[in-house]
């Protein structure tokens, strides 16, 4: 069954759509679109990630050439940065969507945060975002949850990394790879039996985006140039799928 989230935000993306097809230069339409793209890249809901990621991009760089102060345009311009391993720009692109609009919410900054080696600045602002819009849980909030875990990972504090991966599942069910995430750190957390059965669950989803070490690294990609900190960070979380029994 398709929960509440992914249904509104997938009827939101439908009526851009149709709002392009009437006005292809509607920069709000545009801006949010690109979300659609975004969210599969970063959660590999598809299979060729790369080609959403640089249609993300298109929809951005148009909507900022259109109207270079609109704040959203910034933010999806943002997250294409983001997904391209270009943190700093994105962190830039971000901060130019807040100095646009102040009361404007930039979970892909939590993210370019923790990417650029600095976790504590992205549970900061992941806090701050969810206290600034807590009824908004359609598209910001499983991304500030991504964050929160990954923060957490980085720090090696497991059980709360645990704690924010149970509240992303809650908020989008549908994404298999909080399941896989779960197992990692898990086993991480010297859990192995329960790493072991959750990475069994994952790898009964038939929705899962790779079964195997190998499909993993191919569907990702090259590593996109990540700091020092997040590097060590993601040694541990191979670490941890090894341990759960992701297959090489």
């Amino acid at each position: 069954m398709q929960t509440l989230w992914a249904s509104e935000r997938d009827s939101a993306f439908r009526l851009c759509e149709q709002a392009l097809e009437i006005d292809p230069e509607n920069v709000r339409a545009l801006s949010h679109v690109t979300f659609k793209f975004i969210q599969r890249f970063f959660f590999l809901a598809v299979p060729d990630p790369q080609a959403d990621l640089r249609r993300a991009d298109e929809l951005a760089s148009l909507a900022i050439k259109i109207n270079p102060n609109y704040s959203q345009a910034h933010t999806a311009k943002g997250d294409a940065l983001l997904g391209a391993g270009r943190y700093r720009e994105a962190i830039g692109s971000y901060q130019r969507a807040l100095m646009l609009l102040p009361s404007s919410i930039q979970p892909g900054l939590a993210l370019a945060y923790n990417y650029a080696g600095e976790p504590e600045q992205a549970i900061a602002y992941a806090d701050k975002a969810m206290r600034l819009s807590p009824h908004d849980p359609l598209f910001t909030w499983p991304t500030l949850y991504l964050a929160k875990v990954t923060a957490f990972g980085i720090l090696q504090n497991y059980e709360e990394a645990l704690v924010w991966t149970e509240r992303g599942e809650a908020a989008a069910p549908e994404m298999p790879l909080w399941e896989f995430g779960r197992s990692a750190l898990l086993a991480l957390a010297g859990k192995e039996a329960d790493a072991r059965a959750a990475m069994q669950r994952y790898l009964a989803n038939d929705k899962a985006p790779f079964r195997t070490m190998s499909q993993r690294r191919a569907q990702l990609g090259p590593l996109p140039s990540y700091s020092p900190r997040f590097l060590i960070w993601g040694k541990k979380f191979t670490e941890g799928l090894r341990k759960a029994g992701l297959p090489e």
